[in-house]
């Protein structure tokens, strides 16, 4: 068939998108598709809509912003062009993390307790109280913006730097536990991943420069904690409405998982988290590729 690739845009994770686009038509071809790239340098493609409509199928591998928050999923349905992944209002529910949250802890999962806002004057009114916290802007990925405060003082330095990449900021207190993540593909967990950063801290540097993390597949788990964390990790899947495939963050504390985030168009380079899980499962990165549009055909 013919599919449109679409990467760059301007969100922070832009470099990240390119290498996810061309990882994704590489395999594309290599499955016989007649396969475009469009490399966006702007969040906007209504410069390019009437060539996608010429496409049977819309591969987003965008990240942040603009690919992610349900802007273009909703510009892409309403001229009926199908794509990957989850549809506009779960990756809108999703990108906002205060929103994900109460979904998922209203339905009883364990996540970190949090305050959400859009000024450095929180301190008063701040309701938890942790030995450490947790500082990030509520929409974005790849850990922009992100910082850890072992002092409450230097709080309003850390939301400062956070609005910097949004208008809305996410304090939560600091899990002193194991990273794991669970990719999700069709109904069905893969296997579990553990991250250990060398910093201590799964940051933007941890995450994408080869030798900052180590990583086990599948993690050191006890089989009744692992099959908890795959089965919790598909029903926060299946609770934010998410199609086709997502990653699910947790901490793994003091025998508990808290859950952290979900990504709903994860990050899709031969050294990607998902391609990592998929292949120990057996899949090669073209197998994934392929069931991926297949699944997204049948929505």
């Amino acid at each position: 068939i013919n599919i449109a690739v679409i990467s760059g845009g301007n969100s922070e994770e832009r470099l990240v998108s390119i290498r996810t686009g061309e990882a994704v038509a590489l395999a594309c071809n290599q499955l016989g598709h007649n396969t475009s790239i469009f490399v966006l340098d702007s969040d906007s493609i209504d410069f390019i809509l009437n060539d996608l409509k010429a496409h049977d199928f819309v591969f987003i591998a965008l990240h942040g912003t603009f690919g992610e928050d349900g802007v273009i999923q909703s510009i892409l349905s309403k001229n009926n062009i199908p794509f990957n992944g989850s549809g506009e209002q779960s990756s809108q529910n999703c990108f906002d993390k205060s929103v994900t949250k109460e979904i998922v802890m209203n339905q009883g999962v364990l996540s970190p307790k949090y305050y959400q806002t859009s000024s450095n004057t929180c301190n008063d009114h701040l309701d938890f109280k942790s030995e450490k916290y947790i500082v990030k802007p509520n929409s974005q990925g790849s850990s922009v913006g992100f910082n850890v405060i072992d002092n409450f003082e230097n709080l309003n330095d850390a939301i400062d730097i956070a609005l910097d990449f949004d208008n809305s900021v996410l304090i939560e207190e600091f899990i002193d536990g194991r990273e794991i993540t669970v990719p999700i593909l069709g109904n069905e967990p893969l296997p579990v991943i553990e991250i250990e950063p060398k910093s201590g801290i799964y940051d933007y540097k941890s995450k994408y420069t080869a030798g900052e993390s180590k990583y086990t597949c599948p993690a050191d788990l006890t089989l009744e904690k692992y099959q908890f964390v795959q089965d919790c990790a598909l029903s926060v899947h299946k609770m934010l409405k998410c199609d086709v495939y997502s990653r699910v963050d947790f901490k793994f504390y003091d025998d508990n998982f808290y859950f952290l985030e979900i990504n709903t168009l994860p990050g899709m380079t031969e050294t990607s988290l998902f391609p990592m899980a998929a292949k120990r499962h057996g899949f090669s990165f073209k197998d994934i590729i392929n069931k991926i549009i297949k699944l997204s055909l049948q929505k």
